[in-house]
């Protein structure tokens, strides 16, 4: 739709378009006869209008705001209507020229404006003149006015910014041999494109709002009231769909206990758990030196994959979800095809329990972490493409841009990792062991598993730990934290107690505390695809989780009955006895770990 007055064109429409109803002008110069009167149809007089409520807010900004909606929707006769019947007009004339100029191209008439309506400090004036003379000179290099585009950058841009870099950009944009190439060169869609609405809207950071309404105005107080109300959220795991007319909320019912789903299909403990980025699998780890891959449609057992000598200590999917890595305590990776189950490459080079792995960016590398003080950068062929002496670790993980690696190491540090350079950046210091690591999506956070019973969170731009979360039981052996729900609101760990507790972040709030496993929960993993968690346990059992009722993972009307590796129910004696072996033998089969259960 067309706008020449509060906002801009939208994507494919044409700029030059006429107004459907009344003309731009015909609005500005339309009749008002004043605050507090109202006109009603069929009668000649005026009439006192009547305000139905009291409000905090300015009536002039609110009427203003109304303006550029209706005009931005084209309601224009509403439009009209309304400046009558308030008073008020959306812009003067001159901003009103100033923004028909700048859509127009005539630059000449957009630089008398900025003398004029009001840019009082000196370096914002050349700051907003810098962006029209820059939107000039592509302009004239797009119409191969080479000769008129080099006087704008010798005698005017250059005097307008001290950045040589960027004037160095601009001047190498002159040898671009044809329009499509500047376009692209400039990441630039031209000038009949929305260049000049972008330039339109970069020029409004230095112009009074008084003067000119920010564009989009009422849909950026929309969106930033969603956003306030899903920060506030106390259960924060589905997207804000009710609209505007309610406030967002998430049922108090969040991973109802009744919806658990339990699988069965390890002879031991499981040690990690995981979903695939795509959420159609899920992954699984075990003492029992295999690991299973789940299809989370209907939780059948899609391959068995064994092959290690040791205990399965940690999965990594791969990026495209076509493989997985998996770590060990036989001190070997290897790497598996998801569709077929077969066994690809084996990956020696580490000389005791292989603790963590992770993919780096793309599905040709990933990164390993051991007890034996390496950490090792492996290309899918089976070469190591570069190796960091560390401290023993722990856990690792990676941003989701391969930029930061983080390091848990035996002691009490985490080591941060420029994964570009491969170089140390700092250390982030804790009271006690650090037994696992959790990276927020965003790399802003990270949560520390501390043997003490203690999760920290870290805020990763400032390097200050922030929150502490208790309540759960922690010792000597690895237990996984994670954040889970959207955008990273909850923080979830297991406990020794066989309890999982979920926290909402930015609050320390526990929300939740999910019992179903008879024994230790090793590790938690959140997918955002299935709306669900994942917890593994010393019980043998890997259960989910939905986030809540009708969750895409809630299909299925068990509850909490565990289901075999043939997707049977396991019978309540059969549970039974199971749950009186783990606890006969629960103490006996921690102790008996492999090192990868971290002990003094």
């Amino acid at each position: 739709m067309t706008l020449s007055l509060g906002g801009a064109h939208a994507p494919g429409e044409d700029p030059a378009a006429p107004a459907p109803r009344s003309s731009d002008a015909d609005l500005l110069q339309s009749p008002a006869p004043g605050p507090g009167l109202r006109r009603y149809p069929g009668l000649d007089q005026e009439a006192p209008r009547v305000c139905l409520r009291e409000s905090q807010f300015d009536e002039e900004q609110v009427v203003r705001l109304l303006l550029q909606e209706l005009h931005d929707r084209g309601f224009a006769d509403t439009f009209a209507q309304l400046q009558r019947e308030s008073g008020y007009t959306l812009e003067s004339e001159p901003i009103a020229r100033f923004r028909s100029s700048i859509l127009a191209g005539e630059w000449g008439a957009v630089e008398q404006a900025l003398l004029t309506i009001g840019i009082a400090a000196q370096d914002s004036a050349k700051a907003a003149l810098f962006i029209v003379k820059r939107q000039q000179f592509l302009e004239l290099l797009e119409a191969r006015q080479l000769k008129q585009a080099l006087l704008i950058l010798q005698n005017e841009l250059s005097t307008l910014t001290s950045d040589t870099r960027q004037l160095h950009q601009l001047s190498s944009l002159l040898m671009c041999p044809t329009p499509e190439d500047l376009r692209t060169a400039a990441d630039w869609d031209g000038g009949s494109g929305r260049s000049r609405f972008l330039v339109l809207e970069s020029l409004q950071a230095y112009i009074s709002p008084g003067k000119m309404v920010p564009v989009h105005r009422m849909e950026t107080l929309f969106g930033q009231a969603i956003a306030h109300q899903c920060n506030t959220c106390r259960y924060h795991v589905r997207p804000a769909t009710q609209g505007l007319y309610m406030d967002h909320t998430c049922a108090e019912t969040a991973f109802p206990p009744e919806l658990q789903i339990a699988l069965t299909g390890h002879g031991d403990e499981v040690w990690y758990v995981c979903f695939s980025p795509d959420g159609r699998y899920l992954a699984s780890g075990s003492r029992d030196k295999t690991c299973i891959i789940w299809d989370t449609r209907d939780y059948s057992i899609v391959h068995r994959l064994a092959g290690h000598d040791g205990e399965v200590s940690y999965l990594a999917w791969s990026p495209d979800c076509r493989l997985i890595v998996s770590a060990s305590s036989d001190k070997t990776l290897r790497l598996w095809d998801v569709e077929s189950g077969e066994h690809l490459q084996t990956f020696r080079g580490h000389a005791e329990t292989v603790a963590s792995c992770q993919w780096l960016g793309d599905s040709n590398r990933f990164v390993s972490g051991g007890l034996d003080h390496r950490i090792i950068i492996w290309s899918t062929n089976g070469n190591i493409v570069k190796q960091i002496s560390s401290p023993r670790v722990h856990d690792l993980v990676v941003s989701a841009d391969c930029r930061l690696l983080l390091v848990a190491d035996d002691k009490s540090d985490i080591h941060a990792y420029d994964l570009t350079t491969l170089t140390f950046m700092y250390n982030l210091e804790e009271p006690a062991v650090v037994m696992s690591l959790a990276l927020s999506a965003d790399a802003q956070y990270c949560l520390a598993e501390l043997r003490s019973g203690e999760l920290h969170m870290w805020d990763l731009n400032t390097r200050m730990r922030i929150r502490t979360f208790t309540g759960h039981s922690q010792g000597n052996y690895v237990i996984r934290c994670a954040f889970a729900g959207l955008d990273d609101r909850l923080v979830a760990t297991g406990s020794e107690d066989g309890t999982m507790f979920v926290w909402n972040r930015d609050t320390g709030r526990l929300l939740a505390q999910l019992k179903g496993h008879s024994d230790t929960i090793n590790v938690c993993s959140w997918s955002s695809k299935m709306a669900a968690l994942a917890t593994a346990a010393d019980d043998k059992t890997i259960r989910i989780w939905p986030a809540y009722h009708g969750a895409p993972s809630d299909n299925s009307q068990q509850s909490g009955r565990p289901r075999t590796a043939d997707g049977s129910d396991v019978s309540e004696d059969d549970d039974e006895d199971d749950d009186d072996d783990n606890q006969s033998v629960g103490s006996e089969m921690h102790s008996a770990s492999a090192s990868i259960h971290f002990s003094n």
